[in-house]
């Protein structure tokens, strides 16, 4: 039987998911922690204490580079994988809040073991931040455990990153808008989830999972796929996925974690453009989700996109 699957948190399977390895190709072993007998509470987990950013200069592109640092708190159950992830993204935003004129105050992910809190407000800094403008380089420069003294040793994780960000185009059609949402924010391994997209513009659309966030946000292609080959909405239109057809050919939409992990903090993205576009350009092989953008800021192809974080847990 056809089996169709992604190396990705969620695997789009015609029959069953395929594993994954633990260490992905060129990751490195985990910074080691110190032990702590006082640790912050589960509440405090993923909390800012320090964010900061600046202008470095102008990239060829167009671009310019930001450099951005922040420490979040990490509680005694919190893994690498959710530090590093919230890490990552409290640097995104001291890099870009400045540059763009918004203030991202609220945290995009709220990785901790007891699930998302916040819902309703999830994406509301990515959100922000993309419709002003678009990272489309990143590198990260430094990360790793740090002492939070007098409270505790190790219980901060630190990230200094750069960012290549451009601003939104000024004649950049801003009534375009897609909507995304997931089921369920909170997944455990085997758990199924549904995909729901809307557009205020007749438009195609492409989906994709981001994981291994924080070490090298890897990208996976959820559609188009071999069960679905395109994908159109008219205005005001909502999509779900896997829909009817997909599911009578027994598509499925499953969490799936590699086999040593305990929690994995991961990504739908959703771009839209009102052009269908060339697999060349939104093949996510060749530079991932960052390098899908850089096409087609090249190609100058105006998109619109949406976000949803979401925690796979171990059964």
């Amino acid at each position: 039987m056809l089996r169709l699957f992604f190396v990705a948190g969620l695997c789009l399977l015609t029959a069953a998911c395929g594993g994954r390895a633990a260490l992905k190709p060129g990751q490195t072993a985990a910074p080691a922690r110190k032990e702590e007998a006082a640790w912050p509470t589960a509440k405090d987990a993923g909390e800012p204490t320090m964010r900061r950013g600046r202008v470095l200069g102008s990239d060829p592109e167009g671009c310019t580079w930001l450099e951005g640092s922040a420490t979040v708190v990490v509680s005694a159950d919190m893994s690498l994988n959710q530090a590093r992830a919230a890490a990552v993204e409290q640097a995104r935003a001291a890099a870009v809040q400045d540059f763009l004129g918004v203030d991202v105050s609220s945290r995009f992910m709220d990785f901790e073991q007891e699930g998302l809190r916040g819902q309703a407000h999830l994406t509301e800094s990515i959100l922000r931040t993309t419709r002003n403008g678009r990272i489309l380089k990143e590198k990260i420069v430094e990360e790793g455990y740090r002492d939070m003294p007098p409270v505790c040793r190790s219980c901060g994780y630190h990230v200094d990153l750069q960012a290549c960000v451009l601003p939104r185009a000024a004649d950049a059609d801003k009534d375009f808008r897609v909507a995304l949402n997931l089921s369920r924010n909170r997944l455990v391994s085997g758990d199924e989830a549904t995909l729901t997209v809307s557009a205020s513009r007749d438009c195609s659309i492409y989906l994709y999972d981001v994981y291994d966030l924080g070490r090298g946000d890897k990208t996976a292609l959820i559609v188009p796929n071999q069960a679905v080959a395109s994908k159109t909405l008219k205005a005001g239109q909502t999509w779900s996925y896997p829909d009817q057809d997909a599911r009578a050919r027994g598509v499925h939409l499953v969490a799936e974690l590699p086999a040593d992990d305990q929690v994995s903090a991961e990504t739908i993205r959703l771009i839209a453009t009102k052009a269908p576009l060339p697999a060349a350009v939104y093949d996510p092989s060749r530079g991932g989700y960052l390098g899908v953008l850089r096409r087609l800021h090249r190609l100058g192809i105006d998109w619109a996109e949406d976000a949803q974080a979401y925690t796979i847990y171990k059964k």
